[in-house]
């Protein structure tokens, strides 16, 4: 009953990304709530429901951020601090709205780090958990009694693996981080929107954890988003076109699905080797109502490059080790059929947990984008090689 009645209506950012912006978490916040209020012309004191994965000290909790703001609400939602929760998030926001729960959900999330505002917060427990002396270690595959104690190690090891298994190369991860430059290039607010890259500069980079160099890892940086989710009728007395939340599918979790940046049937970890079934993922695409060659755009969790081949592969773009073929024939920079993380992702925007591209993906389906625009954008969808996504259309 609840299908494509939800909408993004407003978007909002600090006022910039970047290594130390010299802002508290909660500065940062506040910058982005102001500028998705002014985006859909929406009072402040419409907003009654808030919802964010980050609670601090890397981010904001949810009622130091209302204290704050100077709101009142009547919902809120607060995932654990980790990355992975941006569909969730939205997801939540939209079943509140269609429930009557609350009216205007204010999706807000926030980024620290230790090299920025986070050094002053060591004494309130700052930093990252240590995922991997958990006793299944960590969820990307890490595990620190054997010594890999770091999300990239660990990921790096999925890569290679897949490139074992299906003859991939470094050249192939190559095409996947310049294309994602090329798009910042022409983002004004990406960090690395002047810095060029090419395939000899790409291989110059220095090599972290085999076969991942640099450029193949996301950025570590501060920033802050704030979507303002409603329904669609709402919506039509707010100032912009809405973005319709079409399709929603949820995080998955297994066995299988533990290892967050391996797809199923890789058999990296403790994951079952077994041929790759595509079929469960394509629910998202009856509830749009809407097929994958429709889709004008593609926006992934691109931690580390070698995240697209998963999703590619989980959602049926491609079949079996078809990936980095896919992606060197159909193209995923500016100019392609349907190109990927426009905004440039969290490789060389700025890593905002996803919340950046799902922005990117209203500014799209408005024709906000400016120099990065896709010509006739309808229909985006944001994915993860953990499976869960969403997809968002134009308003008709």
């Amino acid at each position: 009953m609840y299908r494509h009645e939800a909408c993004i209506a407003g978007v909002g950012t600090s006022d910039s990304f970047g290594f130390s912006l010299g802002k508290s978490p909660l500065a940062l916040q506040g910058q982005a709530l102001r500028a998705a209020l002014a985006d859909c012309g929406l009072p402040k004191s419409a907003i009654d429901g808030v919802a964010t994965s980050h609670g601090a000290p890397r981010g904001v909790d949810y009622e130091e951020f209302v204290l704050a703001a100077g709101l009142s609400i009547r919902w809120a939602s607060q995932m654990w601090s980790h990355g992975r929760w941006a569909a969730a998030t939205v997801t939540q926001a939209a079943l509140a709205v269609t429930a009557g729960l609350a009216d205007y959900v204010a999706v807000a999330d926030t980024t620290t780090t230790a090299r920025g505002y986070a050094r002053h917060l060591a004494r309130l427990g700052g930093g990252n958990a240590t995922e991997g002396l958990r006793d299944v270690g960590g969820g990307h595959g890490e595990w620190d009694v054997h010594g890999l104690d770091t999300p990239g190690a660990a990921t790096a090891l999925v890569a290679q693996a897949y490139m074992d298994a299906y003859g991939a190369t470094s050249d192939h991860l190559a095409d996947v981080a310049i294309a994602f430059r090329e798009h910042a290039n022409a983002n004004p607010m990406a960090i690395m929107r002047d810095k060029k890259m090419t395939r000899p500069s790409y291989f110059d980079e220095p090599v972290i954890a085999g076969p991942f160099r640099r450029a193949d890892y996301c950025l570590s940086n501060e920033g802050s988003v704030c979507l303002i989710v409603t329904t669609r009728e709402r919506a039509r007395d707010l100032a912009k076109e809405p973005a319709v939340i079409a399709g929603m599918a949820g995080i998955r979790a297994s066995r299988d699905d533990y290892v967050l940046f391996a797809r199923p049937g890789l058999g990296v970890g403790i994951q079952r080797q077994r041929p790759l079934d595509a079929t469960g993922e394509a629910a998202i695409y009856a509830m749009a109502g809407v097929a994958r060659d429709q889709l004008s755009g593609l926006y992934v969790y691109d931690s580390f490059g070698s995240n697209l081949w998963m999703v590619l592969e989980r959602f049926g773009f491609c079949g079996e080790g078809e990936a980095p073929h896919y992606i060197r024939d159909a193209g995923i920079g500016p100019g392609s059929a349907m190109p990927v993380n426009t905004n440039g992702g969290l490789m060389s925007e700025a890593h905002l947990s996803g919340y950046g591209h799902l922005a990117e993906m209203v500014r799209q389906l408005r024709g906000e984008a400016g120099q990065r625009q896709v010509d006739g954008a309808a229909a985006v969808q944001w994915a993860t090689p953990r499976g869960d996504s969403l997809i968002l259309m134009k308003e008709r």
